[in-house]
């Protein structure tokens, strides 16, 4: 199968592409996380040290904040286990990161 030519002298627009803001990077999947950002499940490797919302699955616990470090990996919850989700709310460096704080 080959791809149709434009006619002559028509210029043909380049295909929208998503921007890419960093080396894992991906276009948002969904409304909901266009609008609240991605949730990442137990597992996956926490990328960036912050403040992460916790939502439990089912009425066990109501959704609580949580400070994640970058490079450890999403826990499972003792209770709803891997079903647990996370979503980033935002960035905060740990201190000992910090050049002035260092050991």
């Amino acid at each position: 199968m080959t791809a149709a030519r434009p006619a002559l002298g028509r210029v043909l627009p380049e295909p929208v592409r998503f921007q890419q803001k960093g080396p894992h990077s991906r276009p948002p999947r969904s409304r909901h996380e266009r609008e609240e950002g991605p949730r990442f499940k137990p597992g996956d490797p926490v990328k960036q040290t912050g403040i992460y919302e916790v939502i439990h699955e089912g009425a066990h616990r109501t959704a609580h904040e949580a400070v994640m470090l970058a490079n450890d990996a999403f826990p499972d919850c003792d209770t709803c286990g891997a079903s647990v989700r996370f979503r980033l709310i935002r960035t905060a460096p740990y201190i000992f990161d910090d050049d002035d704080f260092e050991d």
